[in-house]
């Protein structure tokens, strides 16, 4: 069997074969871990003391500090919302079973939307770690600005938990080892649409991408990934509106309807999406021709069209409140909309996650010491349970290892908007960077600097 075969028939599965198989904790925490200790290997490591950063027993002691940075105001105001709301059920449930190992948590919030350069966000994350005494750091929403708030972790040895920014570098030419993805980047979501696409009848692709860097390295890889499975696809056209700058779509859609693809990449995201979807209905546009978003999974792209959202485009998002079908799943959406009166967004889902990555690697490494932290994190696969199913973190670049999942747009009359229908999985196995591309990567990045 061919190797694209192979991807074509076995990395795609249903939805509810997935539900099936998290079912049961313990099998599922098996299955990962029999995964993970495939990509990793397992290595025996001495108990750490059970001390804290501040020579304290970890279970005495100030409150563990999370110092947190979102876009918290202006027209993605929706990420830092969803954010801080996870944010605080997650530490409000922890609290209430104990703390970690003794210590309460707390956290502190700082808008990240002022900060538009790399620079101003780095203050933010200086402030947090200086004048807020954070222990930890979790975000920032923006992969333009998350390298320099990186770079401010390296240099304090505080560990930064990313559960948004999902530029594949972070962990990459620019990993080091206070830096934990705790979601999976673009380099995954991308390479997972095409496992999907290759799987489909369509030959002649374009793209329409935000003009920027994500925009770029997501066309990139995943037009990379689809040649490989799929070498009769051609690709015949690609366009790059202004990011957050574009208002008419009409000549970006036009030349799609002159082009003729037979399906489009179309990385855009948030109110960029939401236009151009809008504008690109006037067309009939997506009646001729499929469109993959990868990004139009997100709430606050479903939402706003109600039952006007077209049925059928091809959609993922990082996480779906409506999957799996899994008593954590459950409790938390439950959780959330009782006490908000929403349902949660996959930025909720996400950083809900990386919170509770933080229990699980302080509660093994018996320290607050990032160090430590470290270490304990690297020396054997760690499972942890989340909303979205079991998550593992990989040692050799500290990237998650989960499935994406895929569907299509359809009306859902229990929630009144679009919804994700069809549900298929990606396999996280199939879809991460290989241990002989992360050589390949880290090689490229030493000769550079």
């Amino acid at each position: 069997m061919k190797q694209s075969d192979f991807y074509q028939l076995s990395a795609i599965k249903p939805a509810h074969e997935l539900s099936r198989r998290k079912k049961s904790g313990a099998v599922a925490l098996l299955f990962i871990a029999i995964i993970a200790g495939g990509l990793l290997g397992c290595r025996n490591v001495q108990t750490p003391p059970a001390i804290s950063h501040d020579g304290q027993p970890l279970n005495s002691g100030h409150n563990i500090r999370l110092g947190a940075m979102f876009i918290m105001s202006g027209s993605l105001e929706g990420y830092g919302r969803n954010a801080k709301n996870a944010i605080e059920i997650a530490i409000e449930e922890i609290n209430n079973t104990g703390g970690i190992q003794g210590r309460k948590l707390e956290a502190v919030f700082k808008d990240e939307a002022p900060a538009k350069t790399g620079d101003k966000a780095a203050l933010i994350a200086e402030e947090l770690i200086s004048n807020e005494k954070a222990d930890f750091l979790i975000g920032p929403t923006s992969s333009g600005v998350a390298p320099a708030v990186s770079e401010v972790a390296k240099k304090h040895h505080t560990i930064l938990l990313v559960p948004m920014a999902a530029a594949d570098q972070l962990t990459g030419s620019l990993f080091h080892p206070y830096i934990f993805a705790t979601l999976s980047n673009s380099m995954m979501h991308a390479r997972s649409g095409a496992n999907l696409a290759a799987s489909k009848p369509y030959k002649r692709w374009m793209t329409v991408a935000p003009d920027y860097n994500y925009g770029h390295s997501s066309w990139e890889m995943f037009k990379t990934r689809l040649q490989e499975l799929r070498p009769d696809v051609t690709i015949v056209g690609e366009a790059f509106p202004a990011f957050r700058e574009t208002k008419d779509y009409t000549p970006y859609i036009k030349e799609i309807l002159a082009t003729k693809p037979d399906a489009v990449w179309s990385p855009l995201w948030g109110s960029d999406a939401v236009t151009f979807i809008r504008q690109a209905m006037k067309y009939d546009l997506f009646s001729k021709i499929k469109f993959f978003f990868p990004d139009a999974g997100a709430l606050e792209v479903l939402m706003p069209f109600g039952k006007e959202m077209p049925k059928g485009l091809y959609i993922s998002s990082r996480y779906f409140f409506t999957t799996p079908d899994s008593d954590m799943n459950r409790s938390f959406v439950s959780s959330y909309f009782n006490k908000f009166k929403e349902y949660p967004d996959y930025m909720a889902g996400e950083a809900y996650a990386a919170v509770y990555f933080l229990k699980a690697a302080v509660e093994r490494a018996k320290s607050i010491d990032s160090d430590t932290i470290v270490r304990a994190v690297e020396s054997e696969p760690l499972a942890w349970e989340t909303p979205e199913g079991w998550k593992v973190m990989r040692a050799e670049d500290h990237s998650v290892v989960e499935d994406c999942v895929w569907g299509e747009t359809g009306y859902s009359n229990k929630y009144e908007f679009a919804v994700m229908t069809n549900i298929q999985s990606i396999q996280g196995e199939e879809i991460c960077r290989t241990k002989e591309e992360l050589r390949q990567v880290r090689a490229q990045s030493k000769a550079v600097h």
